[in-house]
């Protein structure tokens, strides 16, 4: 989908950069490998924490403009961490290990988030289009059996629905047994380029997480300095063909 040009900003005010990093935490990224070696889950977990304090560590007008939610779904979708700003993260919650890939709680718990978090923003700051990274390596799943799409894409459009003043970029980033087909689907456009990616299959699964991390760490520095949405692709990783919204 295109978005329509940002509303007039009193410059008075300092900027509002919301970004909700949205993590798939169910049996696929955490289940114990063979070998022993950290899962995805591990991997994302460090990254998480990490991401945040190289952002507080940083430029420090990175720090008070970027707004982080961290949001990790599963047969829920939970609010790790409340939309803040990095300079005001002291503490940063571990991820949580769940069963399921439930999509539509993911997109509904986003909606409420955004919307909320907004709405108390909106009068302290300049507040830009928020942005959603969709990190997940899997297809939507509840029960015995694959999430239909009609139960989740009510839910995601809800979420873009052009009549919701602040409905957000969504990129998705996808490995493992995650289609591309689906990708698409939860993916928005911006300037007429698709958000989805994929990571080359002949890439360790825990080496795209560290990319993705180092992805979104980069996109939210790059946006806040351009004031405007950058997001590089991660290593290992390629832009689908897909079409938008």
């Amino acid at each position: 989908m295109s978005h329509s040009p940002e509303p007039a900003y009193n410059y008075a005010l300092p900027r509002a950069f919301p970004f909700y990093i949205t993590c798939d935490v169910s049996h696929s990224m955490h289940a114990p490998r063979e070998d022993g070696r950290q899962t995805p889950f591990d991997i994302l977990s460090n990254c998480v924490g990490e991401l945040l304090f190289q952002l507080e560590a940083g430029d420090p007008g990175v720090s008070e403009a970027a707004h982080v939610s961290i949001v990790a779904f599963h047969d829920r979708a939970d609010v790790v961490l409340p939309l803040t700003r990095p300079c005001d993260a002291s503490n940063i919650p571990a991820l949580p290990k769940g069963g399921q890939t439930n999509y539509e709680q993911a997109f509904l718990t986003l909606r409420q988030l955004i919307q909320a978090d907004c709405a108390r923003l909106a009068g302290q700051y300049q507040l830009k289009t928020p942005v959603v990274f969709f990190i997940t390596d899997g297809e939507p799943f509840v029960g015995n059996a694959r999430q239909p799409a009609e139960v989740w894409l009510p839910a995601r459009a809800r979420l873009i629905d052009p009549a919701f003043p602040h409905r957000p970029h969504i990129t998705a980033m996808g490995f493992g047994q995650v289609t591309e087909q689906t990708l698409c689907q939860v993916a928005t456009s911006f300037r007429n380029n698709p958000l989805a990616y994929v990571a080359d299959e002949s890439i360790q699964a825990v080496k795209v997480v560290a990319a993705i991390a180092q992805a979104v760490q980069d996109s939210i520095g790059s946006s806040i300095r351009s004031s405007d949405f950058v997001i590089p692709i991660p290593a290992g990783m390629r832009r689908l063909p897909c079409g938008g919204s």
